[in-house]
C-alpha cells in the first residue's frame, strides 16, 4: 500500500506542475516502481524485503533527477513541503528496520503519516490552485 501512496502523491505534481515529457516520464517510472513494489509485497518474493525497501526509497527520491524542472514549476513552499515529507518517509525507515525496538512498526507508520500530511498540504496549496 505504501507504494500506491507514494505514486498517488507524485501524480498531481507530475501531471499538473511538470506536465510534458518530464511529467509523463516520471509518472511512468513512479507507477512502474509502484506496481513492482505491490507485486513483491503480494507474491512469494516478499521474503526479499531489501528489494521492496529499495523500491520504496527509490520511488521517494526519483524526483531528484528532475530537480531543475521541479524548481521551475513548483513554488518554494511546495518544494519545502515535498522535501520535508520525503525526509519523514525516509527517516521512518530507520524505525521500520529497528526490529528490536518496541512498537517500531507503529513508529514507522507515524513517520509515514507525517510525510502524508506534509504532502497533502503541498498538493492542496501548490497543485490544486494550478489545476
Amino acid at each position: 500500500a505504501i507504494f500506491l501512496l507514494i505514486a498517488g502523491t507524485y501524480t498531481p505534481f507530475m501531471l499538473v506542475n511538470l506536465r510534458g515529457a518530464w511529467g509523463w516520464t516520471l509518472f511512468s517510472i513512479v507507477w512502474t516502481l509502484a506496481l513492482l513494489g505491490v507485486f513483491f509485497q503480494v507474491s512469494l518474493l516478499r521474503r526479499w524485503q531489501g528489494i521492496s525497501l529499495t523500491l520504496y526509497i527509490s520511488m521517494g527520491w526519483v524526483v531528484v533527477v528532475a530537480i531543475k524542472p521541479m524548481l521551475d514549476s513548483v513554488a518554494t513552499g511546495g518544494l519545502i513541503l515535498l522535501l520535508l515529507g520525503g525526509l519523514a518517509y525516509t527517516s521512518g525507515v530507520i524505525f521500520y528496520l529497528w526490529k528490536s525496538l518496541r512498537y517500531h512498526h507503529a513508529i514507522w507508520h507515524g513517520f509515514v503519516l507525517l510525510g502524508s500530511i506534509l504532502h497533502f498540504f503541498a498538493v492542496l496549496f501548490y497543485v490544486i490552485p494550478l489545476a
